[in-house]
């Protein structure tokens, strides 16, 4: 059943009706601007509806809870797609080039409107869809997994190109083994450079007490992403509040916060009962 209220607000719902609402938007705006859109279950597989959905779902979601959500989210389904439908390299480069392209619509959007735009409405909707329009006419989306561009951690160039842009910490925090084996050319000299800016705490994670739990804990990206689908159903009403009140940092911001007493590192260890807890991190 299609959802009559176009003002929703994603995280007053489950991810499933929110998808299925990102779907009947990705519709009703292709009956308005006729993208290519296919039938059935490939309706928005590899294809111009397939790009707009993308681009279109992170600009309305980086508006809404910020960019850091809003990529925290489209990486968590991707992620998902990887894990659990075997989704290929090249699927997974068109999402994330155009999820990109979503949360730079977004920044787009707040800088020629001002804060105003942040709140659900029929005429944001129609404005994020008109300039994901302007994009994948202009060519900046990837319709098909076969195009050769690459997206790199937030860089978005093509796979010959060098970096140009400074990477910042967060970017090289989140890089695993390989990827900072592959960018450590790039990394060296730009710190030789001084490029490389050292970042200020976005966010105080002391006193944070979880909305839905009430305790301290605070889960990272990397301990959502380890997580089975049955212990992230299990954990996705505290994983949403906490979203929506500090975000979700990474392990890195975490510990970086743990250095100036704003949160604690809780070590593995094994209840009374047996059941083995995981270490994570938690609020002071």
């Amino acid at each position: 059943m299609k959802q009559k209220n176009k003002n929703i607000n994603p995280f007053n719902y489950a991810a499933k009706k929110y998808n299925n609402y990102i779907f009947d938007a990705t519709t009703k705006y292709q009956k308005q601007y006729g993208f290519d859109m296919g039938t059935g279950s490939h309706a928005t597989w590899n294809n111009e509806a397939d790009a707009f959905k993308h681009t279109y779902m992170q600009a309305q979601l980086a508006l809404w809870a910020g960019k850091h959500a809003a990529k925290f989210a489209g990486d968590f389904h991707e992620w998902q797609g990887n894990k659990q439908m075997g989704q290929s390299k090249d699927e997974e480069n068109m999402d994330k080039w155009n999820n990109a392209q979503g949360r730079e619509i977004a920044r787009e959007i707040i800088k020629e409107y001002g804060v105003w735009a942040t709140t659900p409405s029929r005429k944001i909707n129609d404005i994020i869809a008109q300039k994901v329009m302007e994009r994948m006419k202009k060519g900046k989306l990837i319709t098909n997994p076969n195009d050769t561009r690459t997206y790199r951690k937030g860089i978005i160039t093509g796979k010959a190109a060098h970096i140009p842009q400074p990477f910042t910490p967060r970017e090289i925090g989140d890089m695993t083994s390989e990827e900072f084996l592959q960018n450590e050319p790039f990394i060296m000299q730009q710190l030789k450079d001084g490029l490389i800016k050292p970042e200020a705490p976005e966010v105080d994670y002391s006193g944070y007490l979880n909305p839905e739990t009430g305790d301290k804990k605070i889960f990272s990206r990397e301990e959502i992403a380890q997580m089975s689908s049955d212990e992230y159903s299990g954990n996705e009403p505290a994983i949403t509040a906490q979203l929506k009140k500090i975000g979700i940092p990474t392990d890195t911001e975490l510990h970086s916060a743990s250095l100036t007493g704003k949160t604690i590192y809780v070590k593995p260890y094994t209840r009374s009962d047996g059941t083995e807890v995981s270490g994570y991190y938690r609020s002071i």
